[in-house]
């Protein structure tokens, strides 16, 4: 892979304050659009795969990094509900600029959240053909890893009654988060993200091992009846995964949620061996997880999703 810096494209206004970058390659004119988002403190350009991600694309597909406010450290002052309606702006304009085309949404990690709340809620967005989500994690259960149990529980503690005193938009001290997730906070967003029990209520939390079926069936049951084609991508040597959770059997359990919802579930979902939470490795790797995009794009273009 290049260790360039720079990397060739053009750069969309989609708002009046926000961008999207799409990838461009010579000789290819593409109808189709993957639009990518990725994870917390992630941003334009980003991302370890991206660049040979847009080159590895069907000819007919151009891969397109979307900056929403979240993006970099912008997410603690923001909410999933925001991300999808800035999401749908961008489709919005690129099915303006390609009318005849079809659109994808891809998310890493967080972003996956993104794609699985646009398949699934309800709203007056512009519909798309399928989503990708890889490395869907639970934001959760990687707090939980990374904080000691009682800083974890005083936080939530301090974030609920903040929200109590209707201070939900109120930046926490940096010290909740700063330090440790890189960037500071609000007590509505750590609420989504930590989601304390016992219910678990945060907008987050969607990938929890141990979120019964019923939650699954209302997140990815809803986006299977949506109808859309969808691929799951989850890697196998995530490091955001407590070593306790069966990877196959989560995935299973969100895969059939969705299949049971009357979704097209791809062939190549599933786990991706030897995959880190972004994919940092080069080689067979990596080469298998864009066999597996590409395989799904030129389905979702035909419009003949080979199902698993």
């Amino acid at each position: 892979m290049s260790a360039t810096l720079q990397a060739p494209g053009i750069l969309h206004r989609y708002t009046n304050r926000l961008v999207a970058f799409e990838h461009t390659r010579d000789g290819t004119t593409p109808q189709n659009t993957l639009l990518f988002v990725g994870g917390l403190n992630e941003g334009l350009l980003t991302i370890p795969y991206a660049r040979d991600l847009a080159a590895a694309l069907p000819p007919s597909y151009s891969l397109v990094e979307v900056l929403l406010s979240s993006a970099f450290s912008g997410w603690g002052h923001s909410s999933i509900s925001q991300d999808v309606e800035e999401w749908g702006q961008c489709v919005q304009y690129f099915q303006s600029l390609r009318p005849n085309g079809k659109i994808v949404l891809m998310g890493n990690s967080t972003g996956c959240q993104d794609v699985l709340h646009y398949l699934s809620v309800e709203g007056n967005r512009p519909k798309v053909a399928g989503g990708i989500l890889q490395a869907a994690v639970s934001d959760r259960e990687a707090i939980e890893m990374i904080y000691p149990r009682d800083e974890y529980e005083k936080y939530n503690e301090m974030a609920q009654q903040w929200v109590k005193e209707g201070k939900g938009d109120q930046t926490l001290p940096n010290e909740v988060s700063l330090p440790i997730l890189g960037a500071t906070v609000t007590a509505n967003r750590w609420l989504s993200l930590a989601s304390p029990g016992p219910e678990h209520a945060g907008e987050d939390d969607m990938f929890s091992s141990d979120l019964g079926d019923a939650r699954f069936q209302s997140t990815f049951g809803m986006a299977g009846r949506k109808g859309v084609a969808l691929m799951i991508l989850s890697s196998g040597n995530d490091a955001f995964v407590p070593s306790t959770v069966d990877k196959e059997a989560l995935v299973g359990r969100m895969e059939k949620a969705f299949v049971d919802g009357g979704g097209r579930l791809a062939k190549g979902s599933g786990i991706l061996p030897g995959a880190s939470h972004t994919v940092r490795e080069e080689g067979d790797v990596r080469d298998e997880f864009l066999r597996r995009v590409r395989q799904f794009l030129e389905h979702v273009a035909e419009g003949t999703i080979e199902e698993k």
